[in-house]
């Protein structure tokens, strides 16, 4: 006889794919008739954005493209500084089972140091190596028990649970279209080398039904200048992004993850009276506001009946929290030495951190890895650009009290607010602000009942009274269960108190002698 049961809906937001995938960017660069051919190269970088994520038929399909950027010294009378830009595209298909148009994909990049050749001083071959690592969660939907209607000879042991729902996911493209003046102090553009554009200072605010989502978008390039001795000039720009997303399903214990993602960039000079003392910024950015929930809910982990026969079926449910989330901002200050200082004039500083190991105690995480930096610089002996990598080693213990050894830490690191300065004529001193960010996500499963069945059974065995010595790993409920006891009873015979027991103490478990029949219709 199926009983009756008093029964709830919850919806988990759960991890249903998970992939990390290496693809290989490959193709060539042609220089323009109205450019001279390349000597050489002094720097070559790129950046990866993801422009479409769409699902057909079961599978997902993310398209990207990667855009190229090239300093090269030119093979001309003057030894020229040059640049060369490039856009590749790519496509990659994922199959994903269960995944449908309601699924929240995240796609992060890995990037890879880019490969490359000059062929013929009119062609540069590029092959660049990147990880895409997809994940994707979507709501699932389970009917689980919470109590029985009828109980009165069920032992049941309930728990407590904390689940995580996705109640809404909005995404709104906003397009940056700005013109920025550079300051008076800077020379006139004639050719644009290098730029980039980073999002920086994710901030939100709820406002009734609507989440103002805001950021900066960094801007920075590099210039050959317009005169006579073309010298090699920087400018960077902050520029506001902003963007209003509706939620209907917002509330005062929602948790909002916010992203943002830059689908296209490109920037041009604008020239007025064949002078450029301004430049475009065209960006489409894509906001990503996925709104959460957290609630507890009680469920039904076990249960028997002492009496009679008892079956039930269960849906497997896969909690993730997230357990920790907590960042530390750590300084690091390094001499570098380089005999040319002098002679040279820094343009810009990339830092690349890198995690190459941890380890985890009780309440610390201690992190080794190293810093890659890219200084680019403008020679101004050769009147060249050039690039000098240089790596440095790290070393941090980070306080988290709520961590533990047996807890599976994710470290995530990044370089910000990057300074430097001459301590003497072959010593730079870099400064550089290393953000810590310590992520901690329990995952794991749990049966819940979804329907119980109850049927007599007059083989049952009743042993006479017991006598049982606890093992280690032994609870009362399970000892209960064991020998079609209750804990009540076990408790009262040996007059405890509470539920805790102890190794090799002695229970006595006595015969029950009352037997509960049920007429089976």
């Amino acid at each position: 006889m199926n009983l009756e049961i008093n029964s709830e809906t919850v919806k988990l937001c759960e991890i249903i794919s998970r992939e990390k995938r290496k693809k290989v960017i490959e193709g060539d660069m042609i220089v323009p008739d109205i450019k001279p051919d390349i000597l050489s190269i002094s720097n070559i970088d790129y950046d990866v954005f993801i422009t479409k994520k769409e699902i057909k038929e079961g599978k997902l399909y993310v398209e990207g493209l990667a855009d190229v950027s090239a300093i090269y010294i030119a093979e001309d009378q003057n030894g020229s500084t040059k640049s060369l830009n490039n856009v590749f595209n790519f496509l990659e298909a994922f199959d994903i089972e269960g995944i449908n148009n309601e699924s929240i994909i995240r796609v992060n990049i890995e990037e890879e140091p880019i490969e490359y050749k000059v062929m013929n001083g009119r062609k540069l071959s590029v092959r660049i190596p990147i990880t895409l690592d997809v994940s994707v969660q979507k709501n699932c939907e389970h009917t689980i028990a919470k109590d029985v209607v009828d109980n009165a000879n069920i032992e049941m042991q309930k728990e407590e649970v904390e689940v995580y729902s996705l109640i809404d996911s909005q995404r709104q493209n906003i397009e940056l279209n700005e013109i920025v003046n550079i300051s008076e102090e800077k020379l006139a553009i004639s050719e644009i080398l290098k730029a980039s554009m980073k999002i920086e200072n994710i901030d939100y605010k709820i406002s009734y039904n609507k989440i103002l989502a805001k950021a900066d978008a960094v801007v920075r390039i590099i210039y050959v200048s317009d005169t006579e001795n073309f010298v090699i000039e920087t400018y960077e720009a902050v520029l506001p992004v902003m963007g209003f997303i509706n939620s209907d399903n917002l509330n005062e214990n929602s948790e909002i993850k916010l992203e943002f993602n830059i689908k296209s960039f490109t920037l041009r000079p604008i020239y007025q009276d064949l002078k450029s003392t301004s430049f475009s910024v065209d960006s489409e950015i894509e906001i990503c506001a996925n709104v959460y929930q957290k609630k507890k809910i009680e469920i039904i982990s076990d249960l028997y009946d002492p009496d009679m026969e008892l079956k039930y079926q269960t849906e497997k449910m896969l909690i993730t929290n997230e357990i920790i989330n907590a960042s530390e901002e750590v300084e690091l200050l390094q001499g570098l030495m380089i005999p040319e200082l002098d002679n040279i004039r820094i343009l810009s500083i990339d830092a690349n951190p890198i995690v190459n190991n941890k380890s985890v105690l009780d309440g610390k995480v201690a992190v080794e890895g190293n810093v890659e930096f890219t200084i680019l610089y403008y020679n101004e002996l050769k009147r060249v650009v050039e690039t000098k990598k240089v790596e440095l080693p790290y070393q941090q213990v980070l306080k988290i009290p709520e961590v533990k050894n047996d807890m599976p830490v994710e470290i995530n690191v990044r370089a910000k607010e990057i300074d430097y300065r001459k301590a003497d004529s072959t010593t730079l001193q870099i400064k550089a602000i290393l953000e810590f960010n310590t992520l901690v996500n329990e995952e794991r499963g749990i049966e819940g009942i979804t329907q119980i069945e109850l049927e007599e059974n007059n083989n049952i065995k009743r042993p006479s009274i017991v006598v049982y010595y606890v093992k280690p790993g032994d609870t009362l409920w399970n000892i209960a269960k064991k020998y079609k006891s209750t804990v009540d009873e076990l408790k009262e015979y040996n007059l405890l108190k509470d539920d805790i027991i102890y190794p090799n103490q002695q229970l006595i478990i006595p015969k029950r002698n009352k037997v509960v029949t049920l007429e089976i219709m």
